[in-house]
């Protein structure tokens, strides 16, 4: 089996009034069960399946495959077969059987109102099904203190639970199920019994509500009362009051070791406190240090970030500046083939110079030459005027010699004006102008005889 929690009924780990509370309604079937194909649907444990001892066949279905196999080891006998099912959804055919059970089953169910309509689908025509379910009002009432049954999916008052099974049923009869007490006189060896059980039949006072339906008119109505073995109240309640007063001392016990162990841990938990306070003065310092540490790690990530954005900065001037450079590179590559034409040129320049310096070194020398014979024909022209003017005084009366001397000296006047022509175009010379400029060759005057 599954761990115990309280919810399914287990013989020996339940207190013995729970039991018989629900044997009861086992016993309540019982008499209905003679000679009957019976199903006991959500069978649990088995323990009322035992009771059913009259019937022709026996079928126990649940649920839960950990429930059966203990209902086998503990419940099994002839004429009992065990079938892993779930109530929503019967494995067997219509009309199968006399008799149906399911006790304490329809408040776990979901989907409630399959378990009654394949109840109705597995019944015979005059079969019966006994169904019961707790008194939600009452219930409620019982578990103020601990809250909602968390295994119950649905539960119901007396008006929904009736309507419930009418919408299924034509024939309903519900049973009020009450744990009452009753006073016994019993013989060594009685012949009969006679019972006295008018009941509360109140639904709303019921504890539970046993209900059976059937396609066909249901004939007793009569009170059911049973009364266990173990129904001795007063010896039961001497007995859970001696279980109890053990489990008292048994927790008094736990108590005081509990105290013993409080007290314990108190002394730790003072000591505790002392470390724990001497290990805040020490986290305090250790979070100042940590401010001062954060303080200077943010001025370092400060700084650093400045730097980095310094380097960034310097980066794009060196970007930049690698730019200028090849620029500058290829302006310098261009300079010095322009450099390299020039030097070239200035080569050819120098050679030419050179060649039209001594070209116009000669050329002075010719003019040089050109201005000593002028300068001797202008003697020379002095002289004739002097002889012509010595020969008008001689001749101042000879015509002819006059004459003779004009036409020589217009000659003279004419080979001058020659010259000072070709001295005035030799003076604008380029070749001359040019050695003028570089200090070379010969001064020439503008025009000869302007002295």
């Amino acid at each position: 089996m599954a761990e115990f929690t309280g919810e399914r009924v287990i013989p020996d780990m339940v207190d013995p009034n729970l039991l018989n509370e629900h044997l009861a309604r086992y016993r309540f079937a019982a008499r209905l069960c003679d000679g009957a194909a019976v199903l006991d649907a959500g069978c649990g444990s088995g323990y009322g399946t035992a009771e059913l001892n009259g019937a022709a066949s026996v079928t126990a279905a649940d649920i839960s495959a950990e429930a059966l196999a203990y209902a086998r080891e503990h419940f099994g006998r002839p004429g009992v077969r065990f079938v892993n099912a779930a109530c929503e959804a019967l494995p067997f055919a219509d009309g199968s059987f006399d008799l149906i059970t399911a006790f304490e089953v329809i408040e776990h169910l979901e989907r409630w109102p399959d378990l009654l309509a394949e109840a109705h689908r597995v019944l015979k025509p005059g079969g019966t099904l006994l169904v019961s379910t707790p008194n939600k009002a009452y219930y409620a009432e019982m578990r103020a203190k601990v809250g909602p049954n968390p295994f119950h999916c649905h539960e119901f008052e007396y008006e929904e639970f009736q309507a419930a099974l009418y919408a299924v049923f034509p024939h309903v009869r519900i049973w009020a199920q009450n744990h009452a007490e009753t006073i016994v006189f019993a013989p060594l060896n009685p012949r009969a019994s006679v019972l006295e059980a008018a009941g509360d039949a109140a639904p709303a006072n019921a504890h539970f509500f046993v209900a059976a339906c059937s396609p066909s008119p249901i004939q007793t109505d009569d009170v059911f009362a049973w009364l266990p073995a173990s129904g001795n109240v007063l010896r039961e309640r001497e007995h859970h009051i001696a279980k109890l007063e053990g489990e008292l001392a048994r927790k008094d016990a736990w108590l005081e070791e509990l105290k013993a162990s409080h007290a314990s841990l108190h002394r730790s938990h003072e000591a505790t406190l002392a470390e724990l306070r001497d290990r805040t003065v020490w986290a305090q310092q250790q979070n100042a240090r940590i401010d001062e540490r954060n303080a200077l790690i943010q001025a370092l990530q400060s700084e650093a970030e400045e730097r980095r954005d310094w380097i960034r900065n310097l980066e794009k001037d060196l970007a930049r500046g690698g730019s200028h450079i090849e620029r500058l590179s290829g302006l310098n590559a261009e300079l010095e083939n322009e450099l390299e034409v020039r030097t070239g040129w200035a080569h050819s320049l120098e050679a030419q110079l050179a060649e039209r310096t001594e070209h116009v070194r000669l050329q002075a020398l010719q003019i040089e030459e050109h201005l000593d014979r002028l300068l001797a024909q202008k003697h020379l022209i002095a002289q004739r005027d002097a002889s012509i003017l010595e020969l008008r005084a001689n001749l101042a009366g000879t015509e002819e010699q006059l004459e003779a001397a004009t036409a020589l000296h217009q000659r003279y006047l004419w080979e001058l004006t020659e010259l000072q022509q070709k001295h005035a175009l030799i003076a604008q010379s380029k070749w001359i102008r040019l050695g003028r400029t570089l200090n070379l060759g010969p001064v020439v005057n503008d025009a000869p005889g302007d002295e």
